[in-house]
């Protein structure tokens, strides 16, 4: 199941998810802005509605959580995440669905340690606000008795994916230089990547241009 699929990164979610040959469920709160196809079911409803997320998790393997905010109104007293990912874990629990990927974003919790002065002053202003309800959120996570890999890209472009970024363990990454890019695209694959790898739960992942990471 994919949520946020009608987002930027959700979409290419989607799109890449079809074309490695899962079945995939969007679970959005508009169904008509997602066309049905092959490999591919719409599921419409809230995030904040338990039991009919519980419902639509019905045979799912894995969640991709691709939420975000959507304006730029929702960068001011966040609290996205603090609401929802509660109520997708619970009903992960209930529907007996234990693998999450959740997209979060490089700078939020831990990972602010390993940014560069330049790349602190932009994440301590303007994305101040939803930094701290990522953090918050995804705090808790610890004791969801979920599988979760979560995956912290750089800033995001709309650019094609480029084969020469990398993704590394959080743990092994002292400093990210400059306020480096990566594509959405190069962040679905590496999302797709760990859902496909057993082995990258537990695991906090880093997204980033290749030559920035020290």
């Amino acid at each position: 199941m994919i949520l946020g699929a009608t987002g930027a990164t959700g979409r290419l979610l989607v799109e890449q998810a079809i074309g490695r040959g899962h079945d995939v469920v969007a679970y959005v709160r508009r169904p008509d802005a997602v066309a049905e196809r092959p490999g591919l079911r719409v599921v419409g409803g809230q995030l904040t509605d338990e039991p009919a997320l519980r419902s639509a998790l019905a045979g799912a393997d894995a969640v991709l959580c691709a939420i975000g905010p959507t304006g730029v109104k929702e960068l001011f007293g966040a609290d996205l995440m603090q609401r929802t990912l509660p109520v997708v874990t619970a009903a992960m629990s209930a529907a007996g669905v234990r693998r999450l990927v959740l997209l979060s974003a490089f700078g939020a919790g831990s990972t602010i340690s390993a940014a560069s002065p330049m790349a602190r002053g932009v994440f301590g202003t303007a994305m101040r606000s939803v930094y701290r309800d990522k953090e918050v959120a995804e705090s808790r996570l610890a004791t969801s008795g979920l599988d979760v890999t979560t995956v912290y890209p750089v800033v995001l472009t709309n650019g094609p994916s480029n084969d020469s970024d990398v993704v590394r363990d959080a743990a092994t990454v002292a400093r990210i230089s400059g306020l480096p890019k990566v594509s959405r695209a190069t962040v679905a694959k590496a999302m797709l990547d760990a859902v496909e790898d057993a082995g990258s739960a537990g695991r906090r992942l880093i997204v980033t241009r290749a030559g920035t990471v020290r």
